[in-house]
């Protein structure tokens, strides 16, 4: 077989199944290279949900931060997020455990964070604004004029081809109305919520999805009074001693918030109830609030390991249903392996070998390891803060400014940690700086290195 049959060339087409982020992503990449190549390409993004419509319907489950990190290389890109898609920017982090609060900020003295909220669709069932301000319909409008075709129906099944330089054949759309796409290459951008990750993996070509854990997370509408005087323009984050959670905060948006918590194991409502009803939690709602008997609220998965061999000839998969990075950054862990993934396909090539070594094993390198020194902070971070007495001694500490040098550095390890301005790598070997354990941790310092020990067994 000529390898050229596994090129893109002129009149190529491209399927992508999924039209959240990680799909808008890579039309938009696969776009910028056709051009640089000086081809004609075809590209349909799949996907039945609407982002227009509000509540569940239109929602993509995500609290709805764009990083910095994110926000820049967008700009880059010449995707400029649309003030209408911006619920609130954000310049700091509040630390809130059980008895104590303090205050986060950007390392850099005087600089002010690019960082933005937004709702992935158009807003909570129960909101009354106007026009359409989702931020995943604004990616797939930059994709639509870039040249791509949005298909609102949903990818039944997909069938491989018996030869490589044959088309891979795309199902989408119900009963009478189904319709074939032949395609060159197929982009799995459908993540961890949707049932093709598990028929994806039944192909036999070797694909495993990531495991998972269900998350919860809601929509709670406050006045923007409130929000302004209680909240401002900060993300707050709480560490309240519950064995269950890995996770929890609240993000403000213009007139709602959103709850968001991550478990050690799947939750549940009765897990978000319970947090809502926490007397710590309920400092930062308005005096005499109570829960309301409706409002939006979402249980999803979320990865937290990595897929095995999610590529095949005239296949990949990127996103949540690929490799991202843990618990942290899912919309820019997307956008870096979709540019990943296009640039290999346009210059490499869509074969298996192609994407092997062009997009998985870097992407391995670039996030899977970095993975490991973020499990390892996860640990440390939960046994602090797990530990009610030694979580109100790490933020007093910080708020007395004693030993400016040290408390820097901790607002540093902190403010990375929850923005991922930076590598696990990076935080965890400014973690384990003798001088900051000594200063914060009535700790040995082997007892590090025997966490470390024990994250790596588990791994």
């Amino acid at each position: 077989m000529n390898n050229s049959n596994l090129l893109l060339k002129n009149g190529s087409k491209i399927a992508i199944i999924g039209g959240g982020p990680g799909g808008s992503f890579f039309a938009h990449f696969a776009s910028r290279y056709a051009k640089e190549a000086g081809i004609d390409i075809s590209i349909k993004i799949y996907d039945r949900k609407s982002f227009c419509q509000r509540g569940p319907r239109g929602c993509n489950m995500c609290a709805g931060v764009i990083s910095e990190n994110l926000f820049n290389n967008l700009e880059k890109e010449g995707i400029h997020i649309a003030d209408f898609c911006v619920q609130r920017k954000i310049e700091g982090y509040c630390l809130q455990t059980q008895d104590e609060s303090v205050s986060l900020h950007h390392p850099v003295p005087g600089h002010t964070p690019k960082i933005v909220t937004v709702f992935r669709g158009n807003g909570p069932l129960q909101s009354s604004h106007e026009g359409n301000v989702s931020f995943d319909d604004y990616l797939l409008n930059h994709v639509k004029g870039q040249g791509a075709e949005i298909v609102f129906e949903v990818v039944k099944d997909f069938k491989m081809p018996a030869r490589k330089e044959e088309p891979v054949i795309v199902i989408s759309g119900e009963g009478d109305f189904k319709t074939e796409f032949e395609a060159d290459l197929v982009v799995g951008a459908f993540g961890v919520n949707t049932g093709m990750m598990e028929r994806v993996g039944n192909m036999g070509f070797g694909y495993k999805p990531p495991k998972t854990v269900r998350t919860c997370q809601c929509e709670i509408m406050l006045s923007q009074e409130h929000i302004e005087q209680t909240f401002g323009n900060n993300v707050i984050v709480f560490a309240l001693g519950k064995s269950e959670l890995k996770f929890a905060s609240i993000t403000p948006k213009a007139n709602y918030v959103t709850v968001n918590l991550v478990g050690r194991k799947d939750l549940t409502r009765n897990n978000l109830i319970n947090f809502l009803d926490h007397p710590t939690v309920r400092q930062w709602m308005p005096e005499k609030w109570r829960i309301p008997n409706s409002f939006c609220m979402c249980i999803s998965k979320i990865p937290i390991t990595y897929a095995k061999h999610p590529f095949a000839d005239r296949l990949v998969i990127l996103g949540d249903a690929s490799i991202s990075r843990s618990y942290k950054s899912g919309i820019e862990s997307a956008f870096n392996m979709a540019k990943m993934s296009a640039y290999t396909a346009f210059k490499n090539g869509v074969s298996a070998k192609s994407f092997m070594n062009g997009y998985f094993k870097p992407a391995k390198r670039l996030l899977a390891r970095d993975n490991l020194y973020g499990l390892m902070m996860l640990k440390i971070n939960d046994y602090i803060f797990s530990n009610r007495k030694l979580a109100n001694r790490q933020v007093r500490f910080i708020k007395s400014n004693d030993d400016q040098k040290t408390t820097s550095l901790i607002n540093e390890i902190l403010w990375n940690m929850l923005t991922g301005n930076v590598s696990y790598k990076e935080i965890f070997v400014k973690a384990i700086n003798l001088r900051l354990i000594s200063k914060t941790l009535p700790l040995n310092p082997l007892f590090w290195i025997r966490r470390k020990s024990d994250v790596i067994k588990n791994v």
